[in-house]
Formats: C-alpha cells, sequence, structure tokens
C-alpha cells in the first residue's frame, strides 16, 4: 500500500520502501498535486502550465513527460504497480482515488468534516478521538519547503482546518471538565499562533480551573507581551477584566458558559480575526522575500561563472 505523509517535510512509502529522494524532485511534487486534487482528472497542458509557467508550451510539456516517466520509475523501483495508482492518458493524468493508500491530509479532513457543523462542546466522546488522532498527525504545515503556488492555497486552507480542529478540541475539553486535556490544545494553538487573545483567554480560565491562579495570571501577562510585540497593542477590555477579577479573586467560571466564549463582542471577534490573517500573511511575504534573495544570489553565482567562462575562452 502506498502511504502518503504530506504534512510537515513529508515522506512517501510503499510497503515500508521510501521512495528516493523525495520531496526534492519535480515528479515528486507532480505525485503530490495529484494526491492533493485526486478526485478528478488533470489536463496535461494545464499541468505544464502549473509546473512550468515560465517556459513555452512546448518545453512544458516535455518537461512535463519527463516528470511522468521519472514518477513511474521512481514507483517501479520502489516496488508498485504504476497503473494501480495513476491513470495516465494521451490528454490527461489523474491519480486513482480508488486504490489502496493511506494519506495523512485526508484522515484529517475527513475527521474534521464529519464535526464540522458542531460546536466543541457539542462533540460526541467517539467524534473527538479521531480528531485527537487526526490533529496528531499535523507535524507541520503542508510540504514545508515547498513554495510554488500551486502548494500554497491547499496548505493554509490545511492550516487554518487544523487550527480550528484544535479549537474544537480545546472547548470540548474545558466544557467537559478535563482541563489538562484542554491546557495541551491550548498550547498547540497558541504555538501556531501566539496572537490569538481569545484562546489566551481560554488558557487563563483553564488554569485557574485545575486549580493554578499563578499560571493564570501569567498567562495574561505573555498575552499582554506578544500583543505588544508582535501587533503593537494591549489586550481587550475583556481580557483586561478577567485578569483584573482573577487578581481581586472574583472570577467565579460557574457565572460563565465554560464552552463559550460569548462575552468577547463580534468586532473584537473579528479585529481578532483580521490580526491574525495579517500576521500569517506578513510571514508568508517573509518566506517569499528569503526565497527572493537566494534566487538572486544564484543567479549572481551563475553570471560570475558565465563571465569566467567567456574570459577564459577569449583568452584560448
Amino acid at each position: 500500500m502506498l502511504r502518503l505523509q504530506l504534512l510537515g517535510l513529508g515522506q512517501i512509502h510503499y510497503c515500508d520502501r521510501p521512495l528516493d529522494g523525495f520531496p526534492n524532485h519535480q515528479c515528486h511534487r507532480l505525485l503530490c498535486y495529484l494526491v492533493l486534487n485526486r478526485h478528478h482528472p488533470h489536463n496535461r497542458e494545464r499541468l505544464a502550465s502549473i509546473f512550468w509557467c515560465d517556459c513555452s508550451t512546448s518545453t512544458s510539456r516535455t518537461y512535463l513527460r519527463n516528470a511522468i516517466w521519472r514518477l513511474r520509475h521512481t514507483l517501479q523501483v520502489a516496488g508498485a504497480a504504476v497503473d494501480d495508482y495513476l491513470l495516465i492518458g494521451d490528454d490527461s493524468i489523474s491519480f486513482i482515488a480508488s486504490s489502496r493508500y493511506w494519506l495523512d491530509v485526508e484522515v484529517l479532513e475527513a475527521a474534521f468534516s464529519a464535526c464540522q457543523a458542531l460546536d466543541g462542546h457539542e462533540l460526541a466522546s467517539s467524534q473527538t478521538a479521531e480528531l485527537e488522532q487526526a490533529v496528531d498527525l499535523y507535524v507541520g504545515d503542508l510540504l514545508e519547503g515547498t513554495y510554488e503556488d500551486w502548494c500554497l492555497y491547499d496548505r493554509e486552507r490545511l492550516r487554518l482546518l487544523h487550527l480550528s480542529a484544535l479549537d474544537k478540541l480545546l472547548v470540548y475539553h474545558e466544557h467537559n471538565g478535563t482541563y489538562d486535556r484542554g491546557l495541551i490544545y491550548g498550547k498547540r494553538l497558541l504555538a501556531r499562533d501566539p496572537t490569538n487573545e481569545k484562546v489566551h483567554r481560554q488558557m487563563m480560565r483553564l488554569y485557574w480551573l485545575v486549580g493554578d491562579p499563578n499560571e493564570a495570571l501569567a498567562q495574561y501577562r505573555s498575552c499582554t507581551q506578544v500583543l505588544r510585540e508582535e501587533l503593537g497593542i494591549r489586550p481587550s477590555e475583556s481580557t483586561t477584566l478577567l485578569y483584573k477579577q482573577m487578581v481581586r479573586n472574583e472570577f467565579d467560571p460557574a457565572l460563565l458558559p465554560v464552552y463559550r466564549d460569548d462575552s468577547l463582542p463580534d468586532r473584537i471577534r473579528r479585529d481578532e480575526s483580521l490580526r491574525s490573517t495579517v500576521r500569517h500573511a506578513l510571514q508568508r511575504v517573509q518566506r517569499l522575500q528569503v526565497v527572493a534573495e537566494e534566487t538572486r544570489s544564484e543567479l549572481q553565482q551563475i553570471e560570475r561563472l558565465i563571465s569566467v567562462a567567456l574570459l577564459e575562452g577569449s583568452q584560448t
């Protein structure tokens, strides 16, 4: 069976034999694209334009043929029957979704889809168990280190799905009194998005509920620091009010719906969502800047090599 782990750096195995060089070769990335979009066939010309958009049509189609040949060879070396997984025609190519395979992305999507319409406090224990197993597969963003356009949309989609799943689990455990488990998922959320003020508030409540008021107050200070350093703002009135209640020992969790943070006005909710979106957009821009700088350095190196070659050629 083909086993595809595309979250994080990624790896693909067939019967415990890894695909050599994954995911560094374009044929591997072509396989990833076909798997992520496995529910319909893909026109060859469109595939060529997606992966080699800077080349002419004839050149890009040649590169695609070479990538398909390399992909077939790679699967055969691993021991897989190519026709079991790829349907290759004159005009299109597709991954056979009915084949025997395991895909971490699919497990995450299925677990989340089963409870997407539910709030965290409405989850059944079986749904929670499946969701917990699924989020544990999220060891990193989709195909980390790959910055091609076709990958960025799915990466962001899965990142948001993962955050939403963690949020459901956080709410579930807070509502059901398994506060230590809730703290685990709260920490994971903040590791992914430390500016999420709503989660900071939930963490403050959870620390208070497990009998650790010092950590609850420390969480507020951490929230204050990260909002100041990352966004140049102060915590909202809701967060500050919660902190003051805890300092005075006046906070009573029984007076609030444990599973829902209705004290947060809609405007503040939208502001926090916007801040998170802007922050992640800036991170993507920074990564693109790094790639652009590396490309510029490589081009300069190529220019130097060409200059040296021309000079040597003129001297002979």
